[in-house]
């Protein structure tokens, strides 16, 4: 069987977004199937794409810039097969059996749908992540319906996620809606031991890309500057590549004088790193799919004070195996950082029970069963 897969990746070479629809396709791969993927051109091309091709798989890079000879001479564009064309091209160069379509942010246009739809190729729509601050315009509201009712399967990675999906078209998706899980990078039989305290000291670990609109870094800000918690043992560091907010990030510590409460990690390589050295997470996101890092954060028996959004209400029990915030504010963020604290004596063993609820609530295959689905789009 020959699959396809259409990423809506643009703005970075590779992200978070991407990591299910590659592992399932090298899983693939491995089981003896073919792969072929659109993909936007980067001057670097990511390592998991360079690891597709050593396996057999085809990429077809589309907004490639032509190269000297393409521009020089209009045959040497035929020739060489500059890749700036449509989905059709690509269709008709490899010929799918399935498509898969991965969306890393739900305002992403898909017409690749409509190409599918022509050439009844059937095709799967996977929504990584989607939220209540963009709303489709009612100008383009029947080509978005018409791509995701149309698709044989429309993956989403939280329910809530499948929500704000339906409220943005104003129309269901029970016929095809799945949920499904993304892969995490830990070794769920090695978890690292609960760190001492040292000093007194309680360590909470933020990790996200800084991205303040999504990630909520600010909102940290507005909690630890209060005075009670300027007082307390707690120490949060902030892991995670710039995305943009880095620069305010460190202009409000140093402007509110949070130097000894804040500290910066930057991007770690090693999720087990991260949780050798941190009692709990601390992420108070605007929007998510399903944040991997709590995922991971409870697969490694720690707790975690969050948001509810994307899928952290379904995967711990509040004041139970964790803690959540009702929304991204600073006063509910405070609310369940202040109830966290009071129970910070009991953060080892409520760990332990979050990562039995994890694994309870959570494929630890997601992968494999990822995979499964896809073939049965044929």
């Amino acid at each position: 069987m020959r699959i396809g897969f259409y990423s809506c990746m643009s703005g970075v070479a590779w992200g978070g977004s991407e990591e299910l629809w590659w592992r399932a396709a090298r899983e693939l791969q491995t089981a003896g199937h073919e792969v072929v993927v659109n993909y936007k051109w980067w001057p670097e091309p990511a390592r998991q794409l360079r690891e597709l091709i050593e396996h057999g798989g085809r990429i077809y890079y589309r907004n490639q810039p032509p190269t000297y000879w393409q521009n020089k001479f209009s045959f040497a564009r035929n020739l060489f097969g500059h890749r700036n064309g449509t989905p059709q091209s690509w269709l008709d160069e490899y010929r799918p059996d399935a498509v898969l379509i991965t969306i890393g942010y739900h305002p992403d246009r898909i017409e690749v749908a409509d190409y599918c739809l022509q050439n009844n190729i059937p095709y799967a729509i996977n929504v990584q992540c989607a939220s209540n601050f963009f709303f489709i315009s009612g100008q383009v509201l029947d080509a978005y319906r018409g791509w995701y009712q149309n698709a044989k399967r429309v993956f989403f990675v939280s329910p809530e996620n499948q929500h704000k999906i339906e409220t943005n078209l104003a129309a269901s998706l029970a016929h095809n809606a799945e949920i499904v899980c993304n892969p995490f990078n830990i070794d769920v039989d090695n978890i690292p031991g609960y760190p001492e305290v040292e000093d007194g000291m309680f360590r909470l670990a933020c990790v996200g890309r800084i991205h303040f609109q999504s990630k909520g870094q600010d909102l940290i800000i507005d909690v630890l500057r209060q005075p009670k918690w300027r007082e307390r043992n707690l120490l949060v560091t902030m892991y995670g590549g710039d995305q943009g907010n880095r620069r305010q990030l460190e202009d409000l510590i140093k402007m509110h004088g949070l130097e000894s409460k804040i500290q910066i990690a930057g991007f770690v390589d090693g999720v087990n790193r991260i949780w050798a050295e941190n009692h709990g997470l601390l992420l108070p996101s605007r929007y998510e799919g399903a944040p991997l890092c709590v995922i991971e954060a409870m697969m490694c028996n720690r707790i975690c004070i969050t948001t509810d959004t994307g899928r952290n209400r379904e995967l711990m029990d509040d004041s139970v195996s964790g803690f959540i915030a009702a929304g991204a504010m600073v006063d509910l963020l405070d609310d369940a950082m202040e109830r966290a604290w009071n129970m910070r004596h009991e953060w080892k063993q409520m760990g332990e029970l979050a990562g039995q609820h994890v694994r309870q609530r959570y494929s630890t295959r997601p992968v494999t069963d990822f995979a499964e689905k896809l073939k049965r789009l044929v």
